[in-house]
């Protein structure tokens, strides 16, 4: 299943809907489910926030193969933003010692399998894998 949504937060209940359906419909166990949507939130949202140089939309599409769910969001028309390059997040730090930022990529990179990123045509590309019953 594949759905575009206008880059805004406000299209985040859309996107959960969409989400919704998609696990409904593939028998998606609640545990995976709330895995890909906090993982699928967290991407969007920075996309959103971060990707300001055009309004263009976002893309989700949602694949399920035997035990094996691939996400792919896209921002249409965006910076470079490599997800996995983002320095990783030092959580043994105390609070008050530690850097702002990066403890939803750190969640993403920790409740998924794979994490992807690809760049082209000006199109960002996150690629999310969650292999069922793990």
């Amino acid at each position: 299943m594949k759905k575009k949504f206008r880059k805004h937060m406000v299209s985040l209940a859309d996107v959960f809907d969409f989400m919704k359906e998609f696990m409904v419909l593939n028998g998606i166990d609640d545990s995976s489910a709330y895995a890909i949507n906090l993982a699928v939130e967290e991407i969007f949202t920075n996309f959103v926030k971060y990707g300001t140089k055009s309004d263009s939309e976002i893309s989700v599409d949602l694949l399920k193969e035997a035990d094996k769910l691939t996400v792919q969001i896209v921002d249409l028309d965006a910076e470079e933003f490599d997800v996995t390059a983002f320095p990783k997040a030092d959580t043994d730090l105390p609070l008050k010692d530690r850097k702002i930022g990066g403890l939803g990529i750190h969640l993403v990179r920790q409740m998924m399998d794979e994490v992807k990123y690809e760049y082209k045509d000006q199109n960002s590309k996150i690629t999310l894998v969650k292999y069922l019953g793990r």
